[in-house]
């Protein structure tokens, strides 16, 4: 796993403020809104709001530096005092909201819906076990509006028409392990609808039948 504290370019002994800084400065840059013709840019804007999410909170920051062996690197002082100071979610909030018209709050929670898929397969592949090449389609948050074509003017997005999202196909191998019977279910985690650039993708299950 990449270090948190590379992905947002910044020191072990880093400050509330640094990290704050850091995390504005790379969720503009990454945002898949600002990087409509990179497909990647969604991953490393992910990248960076789980390493922001861990690092501002002192709890999270403290369990991550032990793990990686950086408990005893000293911090810079740095931040407002008190309750206000370590509320990380204000902080994605206000740069979320001020670039892109997004509540984090609000988009966080927001799961994708889990998908089904009926796979017929002959009792060879069952007895054997195989890599089965399925396609479907899914909903995904539009990358052009960032998901908040509904909240402004029909057909303002070009690209989803003012719904905020998008019909994307996928094409993925899914495993079957042998033996398998009629009825089983295998899990393709994140395979899902994904209706929220901050939310978690729902799963995809193959549902087998056997021919």
């Amino acid at each position: 796993m990449i270090c948190y504290y590379k992905i947002l370019g910044i020191s072990i002994r880093a400050s509330q403020d640094e990290i704050k800084k850091a995390f504005r400065m790379l969720a503009f840059r990454f945002h898949p809104d600002m990087n409509p013709a990179d497909p990647d840019a969604a991953r490393r804007f992910r990248e960076v709001l789980k390493a922001y999410e861990t690092l501002v909170d002192p709890r999270l920051r403290g369990k991550y530096d032990s793990l990686r062996g950086y408990s005893g690197a000293k911090r810079k002082r740095g931040g407002v005092p008190g309750p206000e100071r370590d509320n990380g979610n204000a902080s994605v909030n206000d740069v979320l909201h001020e670039f892109f018209g997004i509540q984090y709050s609000a988009a966080k929670e927001r799961r994708g819906s889990d998908l089904r898929f009926d796979l017929q397969l002959p009792h060879v592949a069952i007895s054997e076990g195989a890599f089965e090449e399925i396609r479907y389609a899914r909903w995904v948050f539009c990358g052009k509006c960032v998901g908040n074509g509904k909240k402004r003017p029909l057909n303002s997005c070009e690209s989803c028409q003012g719904r905020g999202e998008v019909e994307e196909w996928c094409t993925v191998k899914v495993w079957v392990p042998p033996g398998s019977e009629e009825g089983t279910r295998v899990k393709i985690p994140g395979g899902g609808d994904r209706l929220s650039p901050a939310g978690t993708a729902g799963d995809l299950y193959v549902l087998l039948h056997i021919v």
